[in-house]
């Protein structure tokens, strides 16, 4: 065997070496797994909201109400935009390696649910907002406590 053909020989043999044959590829982690319910988390959560928020497709900007009850170990809520009331649920997940929190909800709107990722924020005065961005991309939601009791 000439040299050229021994070089082959061992780049061949390397890229053998390489590539574990039948190795199986483990199970890819989700990126966001759902949080056990925990009413505490996020503090403050649960009440009433003033909402704006901008659809994604015909309907265009909006302004309503939101309101967020802890019930049987889930958070229900409600969105009442025009007159038209809405329910759905919310829960929190943790995401990626680092495990910050995002508030999931869905609204089951017709046609189609409602898919939102939420960000809530507390200020010092104790009220919580949120910017929601919609899992298609193309609506936005934000959120502001309102303390009304109503």
């Amino acid at each position: 065997m000439d040299s050229i053909g021994l070089r082959r020989a061992i780049s061949a043999l390397l890229l053998l070496l390489a590539f574990p044959v039948g190795a199986a590829t483990p199970p890819a982690e989700p990126y966001c797994k759902r949080l056990a319910f925990d009413e505490e988390v996020p503090p403050g959560l649960t009440g009433n909201y003033e909402i704006l928020g901008k659809d994604g497709g015909s309907a265009g900007a909006y302004a309503g109400t939101l309101r967020i009850v802890a019930v049987d170990g889930r958070y229900v809520v409600t969105r009442t935009v025009e007159g038209r009331s809405v329910k759905g649920e919310a829960w929190v997940e943790s995401c990626s390696p680092d495990e910050f929190q995002v508030l999931r909800v869905r609204y089951a709107a017709k046609p189609k649910a409602i898919e939102l990722a939420c960000y809530p924020r507390f200020d010092g005065d104790n009220f919580t907002r949120a910017s929601c961005t919609s899992m298609d991309g193309r609506g936005l939601e934000a959120w502001f406590q309102s303390h009304d009791p109503s």
